[in-house]
């Protein structure tokens, strides 16, 4: 008996089915029969140790769970405005998982910009939604450089780079990646979420799920821009289907709005749109080129500015999701080659890596913490290092 593990039965069962996976399967991951895992749950028999660390693994607890006399409650970090008042989604394990990870690292690099005497950043919570939406917009737009960015740009693309670039300068969080913790094997559920903002004056931060189509991201960044410029962090799913009732959902209309005049401001849209002889496919296209942004911001603009109807809107977007169902999550969770580097800092935020990164080089933060921190080896940490900015560490 030394070695078995008193696991709670009831909290086996619960951990199993939180994860959604049989116990057959089960099984199959720790390579014992099914019958051992119905007994341990049945409280017949007890798993070993080994056995209890391979169960907490496999179905991504803590270890202690197991132990736990009922299931913890479990409740959104931060708030969730995928909420309407017809529906309240559970927010899955991965998604809390997430969202867990992430808010540690915003934590800690709110804690080194303080010990680093930081500025608070004057533009978090600077509007409300009752504010007007070209006035948030426009200020976005203003504090962005997205006209200087667009002139630069060769594409919506590299629009997108700049962009996440020039919101990094100001000191914001940009973190991308389809998958939690860097686990390839976790892939991010997009029909959950697709974004998420933390408000903070020292440390906001802005996640984009790369599981979502390319030609949304943009819109997804600037979204969150607007939950960031209004004081309104929390998680995100902009219904860009029009499939809900929008106005359940007062602050993800407001932002999607302002996504859409930040990018593409619709005064200007309006003039450009030809109304005689031109298809309004044709007039997408060209606006689309004419102001370097994806389909999906144009086909928005679009609507919003009133030149489409929603049946066209639908219609138009449901083809951009088909042509993009062929392609795979964003190559930010690729982390073969050389890919590792833009994968590491995609996934952390440019922000957070340099800031490990230094706090490392200068010894207020161990190499081990700070490897745990960007989920990588402490061997790794020089080569981080150098990529960043020809840096050596000691990886002792």
């Amino acid at each position: 008996m030394a070695n078995k593990a008193a696991v709670t039965p009831h909290i086996l069962t619960w951990a199993r089915q939180r994860r959604g996976v049989k116990a057959s399967d089960l099984a199959d991951k720790i390579r014992v029969s099914s019958e051992a895992i119905l007994e341990w749950e049945s409280g017949k028999r007890m798993p070993t140790f080994l056995q209890a660390q391979k169960l907490a693994q496999s179905l991504y607890i803590p270890f202690g769970y197991l132990y736990l006399a009922k299931p913890p409650v479990e409740k959104m970090p931060i708030a969730d405005f995928r909420t309407t008042r017809l529906t309240q989604p559970e927010p899955s394990p991965d998604l809390l998982d997430h969202l867990n990870d992430i808010l540690g690292k915003q934590q800690w690099l709110k804690e080194y910009r303080k010990s680093e005497n930081a500025d608070e950043i004057p533009f978090v919570g600077r509007f409300d939604i009752t504010d007007s939406v070209d006035i948030v917009a426009r200020d976005i737009r203003d504090t962005l450089d997205v006209d200087g960015a667009r002139q630069e740009a060769y594409s919506w693309e590299a629009l997108l780079r700049s962009l996440i670039h020039k919101a990094e300068t100001l000191g914001i969080m940009v973190m991308r990646s389809g998958v939690v913790c860097g686990n390839n094997h976790r892939p991010l559920d997009v029909t959950e979420f697709r974004g998420l903002s933390m408000v903070d004056r020292i440390a906001p931060l802005i996640f984009i799920n790369t599981r979502d189509f390319k030609g949304a991201q943009i819109f997804t960044l600037i979204h969150e821009m607007a939950h960031i410029w209004t004081g309104k962090g929390g998680v995100s799913n902009p219904d860009y289907g029009l499939q809900s009732k929008l106005q359940d959902m007062p602050v993800e209309l407001f932002c999607n709005r302002v996504a859409a005049e930040a990018l593409v401001p619709s005064r200007d849209f309006r003039s450009k749109w030809r109304s005689n002889n031109v298809s309004y496919e044709d007039n997408l296209e060209m606006l689309r080129k004419h102001y370097k942004v994806s389909m999906m911001v144009a086909l928005r603009q679009a609507l919003d500015s009133g030149l489409i109807d929603v049946a066209k809107y639908q219609k138009h977007y449901a083809q951009l999701v088909i042509r993009a169902e062929t392609a795979t999550a964003s190559d930010v969770d690729d982390k073969s080659g050389g890919h590792f580097y833009r994968t590491l800092i995609a996934r952390n935020g440019r922000s957070l890596v340099e800031a490990v990164i230094s706090s490392v080089a200068q010894g207020t933060t161990l190499s081990s913490e700070g490897a745990h921190m960007l989920g990588v080896q402490v061997k790794s940490l020089s080569g981080v290092a150098g990529h960043m900015r020809g840096v050596e560490l000691d990886s002792g």
